[in-house]
């Protein structure tokens, strides 16, 4: 058929022409369009970007610890016995002689009444006593009796006075032991703690309730013993950078002062207990709450504060390599080697590496704030900000094409990073 349709006057000769120019036309189109589509570049992709904060850092450390008052003491019956009844509750406030509790006072009333009879029974002797010496003066006057018989009734009545002034003694001890089987406040303050109940049998001494004096709070921390000399020469000075934060109040910040450090380690923990007193305590701050003390620093000035999220580990067999994805005005992302001063809950300290001068890291750049194990040297991205990225506590691994990736690839916690530093 082509054969024939190869004859210029073949009568279907300029309908096959038409159809061969449309078909090769419509090919030539095809194959322009694929070469366009393979030629667009493809689309930026977006990502978190995180200007850095001007001005340096300021190193912290965190003691946690626990609110507590300066002046707490335990209270007890200074007399054994059966408890009868308690008259307050945990939590309570109370005042200086207010009555706490009491014991059964049917053993001590017993103790006080006899020993006021046993005083009556010596007043009487010694009575007679007096009595007796006073004729044996008569006689002796008279010529009746001897010196000697005179001396044996002055001693026996200057003994039994004696023996009655030692009843009296006694007598007055019981009698005030009678009185101690009502427990009573030392001071003005609050029940901390209830260690006696109604019905309990106690020993003289026996704690039964702790009190505390609110108005003066410490924070009550362990120190590590590398960290012994900071403090000691903290405790000296009124500007040593010490704030108190409650775990229930993050962001509000009490001024504090070291008051006293223990001058030995403890045997068990081998830390050192430290007591911070508050300067300024609100109705915020109360016993037994959780709080940490902050101890800071301030860095150098090129330290600067990213997110840890933002922070990249490149693993090679030359080493790991920690840095930050720097975003050029291009939107082009460049890897910057940084050193990690600190790591924090949602940041880290950091300072360009200064063994590669091509690190040009500084305040105000942006950076890859999420995602950053998803990035390769020179992709461009899209940058969008958020004033609120503050990081979300990991970080990124990206593994070499030499060293094998780690089994599920996901972040890693900073302590772990610090571990194996």
């Amino acid at each position: 058929m082509i054969s024939t349709f190869a004859n210029p006057h073949h009568p279907f000769r300029a309908i096959f022409d038409a159809i061969s120019t449309t078909l090769l036309m419509m090919s030539i189109a095809i194959m322009a369009g694929c070469a366009k589509q393979e030629a667009a570049a493809p689309a930026p992709r977006p990502a978190l970007a995180y200007k850095i904060k001007v001005g340096a850092g300021s190193e912290t450390e965190i003691y946690p610890g626990e609110i507590r008052a300066r002046i707490e003491a335990d209270h007890a019956f200074r007399v054994g016995g059966k408890i009868a009844q308690r008259l307050v509750d945990a939590g309570a406030i109370v005042k200086k002689g207010q009555p706490l509790a009491r014991l059964d006072p049917q053993d001590v009333r017993l103790a006080a009444d006899s020993a006021r009879a046993q005083v009556a029974a010596q007043k009487t002797e010694a009575e007679f006593a007096g009595a007796e010496l006073k004729r044996f003066k008569d006689l002796f006057a008279k010529g009746f009796v001897s010196q000697s018989a005179l001396d044996q009734k002055i001693n026996v009545a200057n003994a039994a006075s004696a023996r009655l002034d030692a009843q009296r003694a006694q007598a007055n001890v019981s009698i005030n032991q009678a009185g101690y089987a009502t427990l009573l406040a030392e001071t003005d303050g609050v029940v901390t703690q209830v260690m006696g109940e109604a019905g309990q049998v106690v020993a003289a001494g026996q704690a039964v309730m702790k009190i505390a004096n609110p108005k003066d709070k410490e924070l009550v921390i362990t120190i590590p013993e590398s960290k012994l000399a900071d403090f000691k020469t903290a405790s000296k000075s009124d500007l040593a950078g010490l704030k108190v934060a409650l775990w229930s109040q993050p962001g509000k910040y009490y001024a504090a002062k070291i008051r006293e450090i223990a001058g030995s380690a403890d045997q068990v923990t081998r830390t050192y207990l430290a007591k911070l007193a508050l300067q300024s305590p609100d109705e915020g701050v109360q016993l037994g709450m959780t709080a940490y003390a902050v101890f800071g620093s301030s860095n150098d000035a090129d330290t600067l504060t990213v997110p840890l999220s933002a922070l990249y580990v490149k693993v090679s067999s030359a080493g790991n390599t920690t840095g930050v994805w720097q975003i050029a005005a291009d939107g082009k992302v460049t890897l910057k080697s940084v050193t990690v001063l600190q790591y924090r809950e949602t940041s880290a300290f950091i300072k360009p590496d200064a063994s590669n001068a091509a690190n040009t890291i500084k305040a105000g750049d942006l950076i890859v704030a999420a995602g950053v194990h998803k990035l390769r040297e020179g992709e461009i991205v899209k940058p969008i900000t958020d004033s609120v990225v503050t990081g979300d506590g990991k970080v990124a691994y990206a593994p070499s094409s030499t060293t094998p990736a780690p089994p599920s690839m996901e972040p890693v916690e900073p302590s772990t990073t610090v571990a194996t530093k």
